[in-house]
């Protein structure tokens, strides 16, 4: 698969954080101990250093379990970008229920976090600290945004380096029913991204020998200003996904993870393929796909699948759309 034209494309490690990044890591475990059990395997990172030109960052992490009692994980930050926090359950029988619950705080609002969900993080809104409170089963938790490489700004980092990092100015929403500022952001539900027929219908699905979960979606339809995000669970049987090759005027990125194994963690199960270009990608382990806009692509074929594979498809685009015929 190596000398195939797009196999560079494809990322099935993480990366080392650099000095600076481990440095900062540091300060933060000293300005807030942290007492955590919470085991932890960072799995994949895309940006532009891994694959050339890249339009995405996106780390991914599997949380395994533990609890942490005192301190967080993260420390109160903004960014110039869009961002989408998420946390993805594997349980087959109740996907929508993480049987974890993790404390994040949004703007100035605390919010506890129990089931499957995409948090959108406009430019320019403060968020964090961020907080696995307790991880009862794998939890797949990932950070991603439509950027080439990630940045931010804190208000630990000293005013030289903060005056460099230009943030849009950002105007909280008023609050909901609820007396909630924030929680619209927080989204635990799937949408269609089947196109419509001519009469403004779905389009019928093909038969399908599969069991599979939409977990998960998220487009500008959702919340204004928002990319398309859609995850979806594989479980087990066989699947042709985007039956029909196809491009867009976007980047995309596809995203193949094989259900949680500690001892094996990037392992997926035999069967997972991505048409990409001309040729067909066999998935050798947990991957991110990196396609360029204007690349034909798909279908994505899951063959006898017996161990779930967690298929998320993420666009630079406000919504999914197919790149209209020439």
């Amino acid at each position: 698969m190596s000398q195939l034209r797009y196999a560079k494309n494809i990322i099935t490690e993480t990366r080392e954080y650099t000095p600076k990044e481990k440095a900062m890591i540091a300060k933060m475990l000293k300005d807030s101990p942290i007492k955590s059990t919470v085991e932890i395997t960072r799995l994949l990172w895309m940006d532009d250093e891994k694959v050339k030109n890249a339009n995405f960052y996106m780390e991914c992490i599997w949380l395994w379990g533990g609890k942490t009692t005192t301190g967080t994980t993260e420390e109160p930050h903004v960014h110039a970008f869009p961002e989408v926090i998420g946390f993805i359950s594997s349980d087959p029988d109740n996907p929508g229920e993480l049987d974890a619950r993790m404390e994040i705080i949004l703007g100035d609002e605390t919010h506890f976090l129990t089931r499957s969900c995409l948090v959108f993080i406009p430019p320019g809104m403060k968020h964090c600290p961020l907080t696995f409170r307790e991880v009862n089963r794998p939890v797949f938790f990932f950070t991603l945004a439509p950027i080439s490489r990630y940045g931010r700004r804190s208000e630990k980092m000293k005013p030289e380096d903060a005056a460099k990092i230009e943030i849009p100015k950002f105007r909280a929403p008023r609050k909901d029913a609820t007396g909630s500022r924030y929680a619209r952001y927080i989204i635990t539900k799937p949408i269609s991204h089947i196109p419509k027929n001519a009469r403004g219908k779905p389009a019928p699905a093909p038969p399908w020998d599969v069991k599979s979960s939409h977990i998960v979606s998220l487009d500008d339809r959702v919340l204004p200003g928002a990319f398309y995000v859609d995850f979806v669970w594989i479980w087990s049987g066989n699947l042709t996904m985007a039956a029909k090759t196809h491009a867009h005027d976007w980047d995309e990125m596809i995203g193949l993870v094989g259900y949680p194994n500690r001892k094996d963690p990037r392992a997926i199960d035999k069967g997972v393929s991505v048409l990409m270009g001309k040729d067909m990608y066999e998935m050798e382990k947990s991957s991110l796909v990196y396609v360029p806009k204007n690349v034909p692509h798909a279908p994505i074929i899951f063959k006898d699948i017996k161990k779930g594979v967690l298929c998320f498809t993420i666009g630079t685009a406000p919504k999914w759309t197919m790149q209209k015929k020439k």
